[in-house]
């Protein structure tokens, strides 16, 4: 994704079209500054916030099954 469409797409994100699909979610109540954050991040970046997530998961599973 070059910066121009990256831009594009933050303007989308923060003022989007009315009756656009971005604005329905916006009006559900989706948190799209969740979008915006990722935008931000290299391909890297989420890749390392994905990967620490599985292990924070993964711990939270084996917690689980020694409770048991």
């Amino acid at each position: 994704m070059t910066a121009e469409e990256r831009e594009l797409l933050i303007q989308l994100i923060n003022d989007p079209p009315p009756g656009s699909k971005i604005a329905a979610a916006r009006d559900y109540g989706v948190d799209l500054t969740l979008l915006l954050r990722r935008l931000k991040m290299t391909p890297t970046e989420r890749l390392q916030e994905l990967q620490a997530a599985q292990a924070f998961i993964e711990e939270l599973q084996r917690a689980k099954r020694r409770s048991r």
